[in-house]
C-alpha cells in the first residue's frame, strides 16, 4: 500500500459525496452506496495520512532535539543549527497534521 495522500482523500470525499447524491437524487441505491462507500474511503486515508505526518513529524521534532544537544555538547555549531532547523520542521508539521 502507498502511503495515504491528503489530496487523494479529498478527492475521495468529494466524488463520493457526489456519487452519494446523485444517486439519491435520481433513486439509484447502487450508486448512492457507492458514492458512500467511495467518501468513507476518503475520511479513512485522510485520518491516516493526519497520523502518518503527526508521527514523522514528532520523530523529526525529537531527532532534531537530541542531535541539538549532542551538537551543542561537542561544539558542532553549523550541525546544531540543522538539529533545531530539523526540531521546528518536525514541531511545525506535528501542528498541521492535528
Amino acid at each position: 500500500m502507498s502511503s495515504p495522500s491528503k489530496t487523494e482523500a479529498k478527492k475521495d470525499q468529494f466524488v463520493g459525496n457526489v456519487k452519494e447524491n446523485v444517486g439519491s437524487a435520481v433513486g439509484n441505491e447502487s450508486l448512492e452506496a457507492k458514492g458512500t462507500a467511495q467518501k468513507s474511503d476518503g475520511n479513512v486515508q485522510e485520518i491516516a495520512a493526519n497520523v502518518q505526518h503527526f508521527v514523522q513529524g514528532a520523530y523529526d521534532q525529537a531527532a532534531g532535539a537530541v542531535q541539538g544537544v549532542v551538537n551543542s555538547l561537542t561544539g558542532n555549531n553549523s550541525g546544531e543549527a540543522g538539529a533545531k532547523v530539523q526540531e521546528k520542521k518536525g514541531e511545525a508539521e506535528r501542528k498541521i497534521s492535528a
